[in-house]
Protein backbone atom coordinates (compact mmCIF):
# COMPACT_ATOMS: atom_id res chain seq x y z
CA UNK A 1 0.00 0.00 0.00
CA UNK A 2 1.35 3.48 -0.67
CA UNK A 3 -0.34 6.78 0.39
CA UNK A 4 0.89 10.36 0.35
CA UNK A 5 1.09 12.60 3.36
CA UNK A 6 2.61 15.68 4.14
CA UNK A 7 5.16 15.77 1.20
CA UNK A 8 5.94 12.22 1.92
CA UNK A 9 5.01 9.06 0.25
CA UNK A 10 5.11 5.99 2.76
CA UNK A 11 5.04 2.11 1.25
CA UNK A 12 4.61 -0.54 3.12
CA UNK A 13 3.31 -4.90 2.25
CA UNK A 14 -0.53 -4.45 2.03
CA UNK A 15 -0.02 -7.67 5.05
CA UNK A 16 2.31 -4.76 7.38
CA UNK A 17 0.13 -1.93 7.29
CA UNK A 18 -3.50 -0.73 8.61
CA UNK A 19 -4.58 3.15 8.21
CA UNK A 20 -6.32 3.73 11.68
CA UNK A 21 -6.98 7.54 10.50
CA UNK A 22 -9.11 6.17 7.73
CA UNK A 23 -10.65 3.29 9.87
CA UNK A 24 -14.19 3.91 10.48
CA UNK A 25 -13.86 3.24 13.92
CA UNK A 26 -12.15 6.90 14.23
CA UNK A 27 -14.33 8.22 11.92
CA UNK A 28 -17.64 7.48 13.64
CA UNK A 29 -16.06 8.53 17.00
CA UNK A 30 -16.26 12.05 18.44
CA UNK A 31 -13.01 13.28 19.62
CA UNK A 32 -11.07 10.55 18.93
CA UNK A 33 -8.14 10.57 17.21
CA UNK A 34 -5.54 8.90 14.79
CA UNK A 35 -2.26 8.95 13.76
CA UNK A 36 -1.66 8.14 10.14
CA UNK A 37 -1.02 4.53 10.59
CA UNK A 38 -0.17 1.18 12.52
CA UNK A 39 2.74 -1.03 10.74
CA UNK A 40 5.09 -3.87 11.09
CA UNK A 41 8.39 -2.73 10.39
CA UNK A 42 10.66 -5.67 11.59
CA UNK A 43 9.34 -7.31 14.26
CA UNK A 44 8.25 -4.11 15.82
CA UNK A 45 4.20 -2.23 15.63
CA UNK A 46 5.09 1.33 14.92
CA UNK A 47 2.65 4.27 15.13
CA UNK A 48 3.58 6.98 12.74
CA UNK A 49 2.20 10.21 12.64
CA UNK A 50 3.29 12.80 9.52
CA UNK A 51 3.08 16.70 9.93
CA UNK A 52 4.69 18.73 7.39
CA UNK A 53 5.71 21.31 9.62
CA UNK A 54 5.60 22.28 13.50
CA UNK A 55 5.45 24.91 15.54
CA UNK A 56 9.16 26.48 16.90
CA UNK A 57 9.62 25.50 20.84
CA UNK A 58 10.30 28.90 21.98
CA UNK A 59 6.05 29.96 20.39
CA UNK A 60 5.16 28.12 23.92
CA UNK A 61 1.48 27.95 23.13
CA UNK A 62 1.51 26.97 19.77
CA UNK A 63 4.34 24.12 20.51
CA UNK A 64 2.03 22.96 23.75
CA UNK A 65 -1.16 22.61 21.35
CA UNK A 66 0.65 20.91 18.65
CA UNK A 67 2.55 18.36 20.97
CA UNK A 68 -0.63 17.71 22.93
CA UNK A 69 -2.51 16.89 19.55
CA UNK A 70 0.34 14.15 18.60
CA UNK A 71 0.10 13.24 21.94
CA UNK A 72 -3.52 12.35 21.81
CA UNK A 73 -3.62 10.74 18.24
CA UNK A 74 -0.76 8.44 19.57
CA UNK A 75 -2.78 7.58 22.98
CA UNK A 76 -6.26 7.28 21.21
CA UNK A 77 -4.24 5.38 18.30
CA UNK A 78 -2.79 3.07 21.18
CA UNK A 79 -5.83 2.08 22.65
CA UNK A 80 -7.63 1.86 19.62
CA UNK A 81 -5.52 -0.03 18.11
CA UNK A 82 -5.51 -2.81 21.23
CA UNK A 83 -9.19 -3.11 21.26
CA UNK A 84 -9.55 -3.77 17.78
CA UNK A 85 -6.78 -6.64 17.98
CA UNK A 86 -7.94 -7.89 20.89
CA UNK A 87 -11.53 -7.80 19.26
CA UNK A 88 -13.01 -5.45 21.78
CA UNK A 89 -14.77 -3.90 19.07
CA UNK A 90 -16.06 -7.10 17.13
CA UNK A 91 -14.72 -9.62 14.62
CA UNK A 92 -15.65 -6.95 11.81
CA UNK A 93 -13.16 -4.57 13.12
CA UNK A 94 -10.52 -7.34 14.15
CA UNK A 95 -10.98 -8.82 10.05
CA UNK A 96 -10.03 -5.45 9.32
CA UNK A 97 -6.33 -5.43 10.37
CA UNK A 98 -4.10 -7.03 8.10
CA UNK A 99 -2.79 -10.25 8.60
CA UNK A 100 0.42 -9.65 10.02
CA UNK A 101 -0.94 -7.23 12.67
CA UNK A 102 -3.47 -9.29 13.87
CA UNK A 103 -0.81 -11.68 15.26
CA UNK A 104 -1.19 -11.26 19.03
CA UNK A 105 2.80 -12.48 20.21
CA UNK A 106 4.16 -8.36 19.30
CA UNK A 107 4.52 -7.47 23.23
CA UNK A 108 3.52 -3.53 23.51
CA UNK A 109 6.99 -3.01 24.59
CA UNK A 110 8.22 -3.76 21.03
CA UNK A 111 5.62 -0.71 19.57
CA UNK A 112 7.50 2.31 18.42
CA UNK A 113 5.76 5.70 18.14
CA UNK A 114 7.42 7.69 15.39
CA UNK A 115 6.94 11.11 14.54
CA UNK A 116 7.91 12.36 11.33
CA UNK A 117 8.12 16.45 10.20
CA UNK A 118 8.81 17.43 6.78
CA UNK A 119 11.08 20.20 6.49
CA UNK A 120 12.35 19.98 10.21
CA UNK A 121 16.07 21.33 11.11
CA UNK A 122 18.31 17.89 12.29
CA UNK A 123 18.95 20.15 15.62
CA UNK A 124 15.64 21.20 16.09
CA UNK A 125 14.81 16.99 16.47
CA UNK A 126 16.34 16.27 20.10
CA UNK A 127 13.84 19.40 22.03
CA UNK A 128 10.64 18.06 20.15
CA UNK A 129 11.52 14.55 21.31
CA UNK A 130 11.85 15.19 24.89
CA UNK A 131 8.96 17.42 24.61
CA UNK A 132 6.77 14.44 22.87
CA UNK A 133 8.11 11.84 25.44
CA UNK A 134 7.55 14.14 28.17
CA UNK A 135 3.73 14.63 27.10
CA UNK A 136 3.28 11.13 26.44
CA UNK A 137 4.81 9.74 29.57
CA UNK A 138 1.94 8.68 31.40
CA UNK A 139 1.14 6.59 27.78
CA UNK A 140 4.70 5.31 27.84
CA UNK A 141 3.72 4.04 31.26
CA UNK A 142 0.40 2.54 31.03
CA UNK A 143 1.32 0.45 27.55
CA UNK A 144 4.69 -0.73 29.17
CA UNK A 145 6.46 0.86 26.49
CA UNK A 146 10.09 2.06 26.61
CA UNK A 147 11.11 6.16 26.76
CA UNK A 148 13.72 5.34 23.70
CA UNK A 149 10.75 3.73 21.59
CA UNK A 150 9.27 7.74 21.10
CA UNK A 151 11.13 8.96 18.27
CA UNK A 152 10.58 12.15 15.87
CA UNK A 153 12.31 12.15 12.51
CA UNK A 154 12.82 14.47 9.68
CA UNK A 155 12.37 13.35 5.63
CA UNK A 156 15.82 12.87 5.57
CA UNK A 157 16.41 10.82 8.79
CA UNK A 158 12.73 8.87 8.15
CA UNK A 159 13.77 8.10 4.23
CA UNK A 160 17.44 6.74 5.97
CA UNK A 161 15.59 4.50 8.19
CA UNK A 162 13.02 3.35 5.33
CA UNK A 163 9.68 4.28 6.77
CA UNK A 164 9.63 6.39 3.80
CA UNK A 165 9.97 5.86 0.07
CA UNK A 166 10.42 9.47 -1.59
CA UNK A 167 9.77 13.37 -0.41
CA UNK A 168 9.26 16.63 -1.93
CA UNK A 169 12.40 18.81 -0.94
CA UNK A 170 11.50 21.39 1.16
CA UNK A 171 12.21 24.45 -1.71
CA UNK A 172 9.68 23.36 -3.79
CA UNK A 173 6.51 22.75 -1.03
CA UNK A 174 5.43 26.44 -1.24
CA UNK A 175 4.59 26.38 -4.37
CA UNK A 176 2.29 23.14 -3.49
CA UNK A 177 0.29 24.89 -0.95
CA UNK A 178 -3.12 26.59 -1.60
CA UNK A 179 -3.47 30.37 -0.46
CA UNK A 180 -4.44 29.34 2.56
CA UNK A 181 -1.33 27.41 3.38
CA UNK A 182 -3.04 23.99 3.12
CA UNK A 183 -1.25 21.13 0.93
CA UNK A 184 -2.99 21.04 -2.47
CA UNK A 185 -3.08 17.57 -2.85
CA UNK A 186 -3.40 17.35 -6.35
CA UNK A 187 -0.56 19.04 -7.37
CA UNK A 188 1.66 17.23 -4.77
CA UNK A 189 -0.01 13.84 -6.58
CA UNK A 190 1.03 15.45 -9.62
CA UNK A 191 4.69 16.35 -8.20
CA UNK A 192 5.61 12.67 -7.40
CA UNK A 193 4.01 11.28 -10.83
CA UNK A 194 6.21 13.59 -12.75
CA UNK A 195 9.29 12.83 -10.36
CA UNK A 196 9.02 8.50 -10.73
Amino acid sequence: MEFIESFMKFSFSDDDIFRIEEDELVKDVENVKACECVVLISQNVALIEAKSSSPRIDNEEKFQNFISDIGQKFADSLQLFSDIKSKAKGDEAFQRLPLNLQNPQVPTEAYKVYLIIHGHQLDWLLGLTDALRKELKDVVKQWNLRDANVKVYNEATALENKFIVAYIPRPETAALRQPDGSIDDAKVQAWFTAHE
